[in-house]
């Protein structure tokens, strides 16, 4: 069931430049949300700019405690309000929302592939195919060194993460994630992957990967306006298998015969690479 109201900020933290860690006091949505999932959230309670929530994935929760944590990066107004709120203030909240990634009980070895704040998606599930023993690889790339996303927290969790800085770093490779995830892919052994990032690396991803055949999701990043499908604002062209008739009630709009467009924030975030890309 989906929590709408409102709920403390527990804690603020900036984990680099522009770049921030926010926990919230959410036990209605820590109960009930799964990685990949995401919540609608209202920077501002003072007046009507910006007048529309902001998406955020959902970081990683604490099902016992009820803090739920989403990890941003400082890009215009709502974010930058964001960035300002401070432990005992309230937001307004909805979530849990949208599809989350698919977990398959047969995969023993994933691989994830993030661009920049693109982790952010990724850590909760890391975290929980962890815990059933899943094998767990993490390609981490970002322009610079400053930007990476969640290789600490990685490090704690005991996961496995290399990273692919554009500008150079002593801390991995230099360039770009795809270039790394090419050469991780050569005679590789994994049985899913899962990505999250810009639309081009995600187009670069779904490349290699059917170059090996390997299956994967991604989750896609937009802006929403209403978050529940009703404004059709985050509409994504999709790819649908005309001899498949799974997708005729959450379709809603057919441009070509194989081509269709879906609400990122309903019948996504996440999505199948084969249907995007």
């Amino acid at each position: 069931m989906t929590f709408s109201g409102k709920v403390e900020v527990i804690k603020q933290e900036k984990k680099g430049p522009g770049i921030f860690r926010l926990d919230l006091d959410a036990p209605e949505i820590c109960g009930e949300a799964m990685p990949g999932q995401f919540v609608h959230l209202k920077t501002t309670d003072r007046g009507y700019d910006p007048l529309l929530r902001r998406p955020f994935s959902i970081y990683d929760l604490d099902r016992q405690q009820g803090v739920l944590s989403i990890t941003y990066k400082v890009v215009g107004l709502g974010t930058g309000i964001l960035s300002g709120r401070q432990r005992g203030e309230t937001l307004e909240i909805m979530g849990p929302l949208g599809r989350p990634f698919s977990i398959f009980e047969e995969d023993r070895r994933v691989l994830m592939v993030a661009g920049g704040v693109g982790y952010a998606p990724l850590n909760f599930l890391a975290r929980l195919l962890q815990k059933k023993n899943v094998e767990v690889e993490v390609l981490l790339g970002a322009r610079k060194a400053e930007e990476l996303v969640g290789k600490e927290d990685l490090e704690l969790l005991g996961i496995s993460a290399e990273v692919a800085v554009e500008e150079g770093s002593p801390r991995g490779y230099k360039g770009r994630v795809t270039d790394l995830l090419e050469r991780k892919l050569k005679g590789h052994s994994f049985h899913r992957l899962y990505s999250c990032g810009p639309c081009s690396m995600l187009e670069q991803v779904a490349r290699l990967s059917r170059q090996c055949s390997l299956p994967g999701e991604v989750s896609l990043e937009s802006i929403m306006a209403c978050g529940v499908g009703a404004c059709l604002g985050c509409a994504f062209p999709v790819k649908v298998d005309p001899s498949s008739t799974a997708d005729n009630d959450q379709s809603i709009q057919a441009v070509e015969y194989e081509t269709r467009y879906k609400r990122i924030c309903v019948e996504g975030p996440t999505f199948s690479l084969e249907e995007v890309f």
